[in-house]
């Protein structure tokens, strides 16, 4: 799937905010300086302003730009959001104070933009009753100040339009709003429906692996277990016919005896490289993580591929990966933490799993911890049973039960003796 965009022109014409955003800034400012900007130039065109030669200033005006002050003071630390710290929440209603305060000193021109820049600060701040509490407010000052110059009915007319225009920016300010926060819920959306994307393409591209890797210990260990097996025995026996051979009495024909000897010889070498051949292939179809890494670094990695799918895991290893391990022994560990991790992620609904690996003098020792609840039915499945079959055949042992402190833990141990029974074999 696409990346999505993290801000779109919704996001940026939100006016929600612990501060102003850009687009009030600019807004706010507008305002203020055309304001500014069109009355100085009204008043010099009267020639009423500060040019020196002209002995008399606009009293209004100067008195409209020092009730603006505040009104600019206050403004950086208004609050654009509910909830906001007292001290912003304070100057928020100075500032809309001081904004009542200048619209009766003002003229038309630039009135509009300075109460849309507060209703709309009243409404963030405030909420709806705020918002509304404002345009009220704004349009019974408008009509007061109408009844000075005005007849009642035009004033009145003039406090009405006003409301409406209230009415009017706080519908398109709700609008706005809302739709940014229906866009900002799509966005979180669409960023959870990627997350289950991946999630699932992992735990499928996991499955997969598994799969795979489980066919391939099949048949290695039907090779190691069968055709191994049958080979090691018609070599031992070979051996034996070799050494009978030699034992024959030396008065028989010397060209039967040479016959037998090359005979009994070849097959015995024949069938030691076949067992050898063998064996490389059993090496060949172990786990894809094993013929890329060995040892302890293939379980790390192991570990670290089941913390990309929602579980939180942990590796820790003590003492040096002995060496001379054999294939068997270093796939069956492989298994063992692999079976282990697998439960935890599906059946044990645990969020952590410890996995320690320590080598000893005389045995290897695999510990996987989760805390979770294990078994549903607190029997052991069919894979920790073979798990611990694979062992005792090596001379190991499988322990699986609850952990102190809550949890579920596997600890299986491998004697390092496994390799000597190889090399035997291999020597004969």
């Amino acid at each position: 799937m696409t990346d999505l965009p993290r801000r779109s022109l919704v996001d940026l014409l939100d006016p929600r905010g612990p501060r102003p955003r850009p687009v009030a800034h600019l807004v706010f400012g507008s305002v203020v300086l055309s304001y500014v900007l069109v009355r100085s130039l009204n008043a010099l065109a009267e020639g009423r302003f500060v040019p020196a030669h002209f002995a008399y200033p606009d009293p209004v005006f100067l008195l409209m730009l020092g009730a603006l002050v505040p009104v600019c003071a206050l403004w950086p630390f208004t609050a654009w959001e509910p909830g906001a710290p007292a001290p912003r929440r304070a100057a928020t209603v100075a500032f809309l104070v001081s904004c009542t305060v200048v619209m009766p000193l003002t003229a038309e021109f630039g009135l509009h933009g300075l109460v849309a820049v507060a209703l709309t600060l009243a409404l963030c701040a405030f909420g709806l009753p705020g918002g509304l509490a404002m345009a009220v407010v704004f349009a019974l000052l408008n009509t007061v100040l109408g009844l000075a110059g005005l007849p009642f009915g035009y004033a009145l007319f003039n406090g009405a339009l006003l409301l409406l225009y209230g009415l009017g920016v706080l519908t398109a300010v709700r609008a706005l709003v809302g739709a940014a926060r229906q866009a900002h819920r799509t966005r979180e959306l669409l960023e959870e429906l990627e997350q289950a994307h991946e999630l699932l393409r992992a735990h499928a591209a996991r499955d997969r692996e598994r799969a795979i890797a489980d066919e391939r210990d099949r048949m290695a260990r039907e090779m190691h277990d069968s055709t191994g097996h049958h080979l090691s025995a018609v070599h031992l026996c070979l051996v034996n016919a070799e050494r009978a051979v030699a034992a024959l009495p030396p008065d028989l024909p010397p060209d039967l005896l040479d016959g037998l000897r090359e005979d009994v010889g070849q097959a015995r070498r024949l069938t030691k490289e076949t067992l050898a051949d063998t064996r490389r292939w059993v090496r060949a179809l172990k786990p894809v993580a094993l013929t890329e890494r060995s040892g302890a670094a293939a379980l790390r990695s192991l570990t670290d591929s089941f913390g990309e799918l929602g579980v939180a895991t942990s590796f820790t290893s003590g003492g040096a990966w002995p060496e001379d391990l054999d294939a068997e022994a270093e796939l069956v560990a492989f298994r063992c933490v692999q079976e282990a991790l697998t439960n935890a992620l599906r059946h044990s609904g645990a969020s952590r799993v410890d996995v320690d690996v320590r080598t000893g003098a005389r045995a290897l020792e695999l510990v996987v911890a989760d805390d979770g609840r294990g078994p549903d039915d607190g029997a052991p499945g069919f894979g920790l049973t073979a798990l611990r079959e694979r062992l005792a055949a090596l001379g190991g042992t499988l322990e699986t039960g609850p952990r102190a402190g809550g949890g579920f833990e596997l600890r299986a141990r491998l004697p390092l003796t496994t390799n000597e029974r190889a090399r035997e074999l291999e020597a004969a």
